[in-house]
């Protein structure tokens, strides 16, 4: 019975170190799978920054243009009614020239 404790115990030192071993290789490759997901992320986070500049720029521009339209163009109904106005205001001048003419 004593002959066999020596190849049990190597046998469990033999396990052992294989379990180590294989922790060990375990870890480093999930080492090296958690480095290339940060590059990964930082590389998107730039990609990210950027384009929320450009999306911020954009926004920008059009708070601009919005803030510029009613300074720089008339709708529509608002030329008609301009015209309109105008227009009943030359009829008027009108009316009074014929009628200074006509007494």
């Amino acid at each position: 019975m004593m002959e066999k404790w020596p190849l049990v115990l190597f046998l469990a030192g033999l396990i052992a170190t294989w379990t180590l071993i294989t922790f060990r290789v375990m870890q480093v490759m999930l080492a090296k799978t958690e480095k290339r997901l940060e590059e990964k992320i930082t590389e998107r986070s730039d990609i990210v920054a950027t384009y929320q500049c450009r999306v911020d720029e954009v926004e920008r521009r059009m708070l601009d243009l919005k803030a510029d339209l009613p300074l720089n163009y008339v709708r529509r109904e608002d030329f008609i009614r301009h015209e309109v106005i105008i227009s009943s205001k030359l009829d008027r001048i009108y009316d009074r020239i014929e009628k200074g003419k006509e007494g």
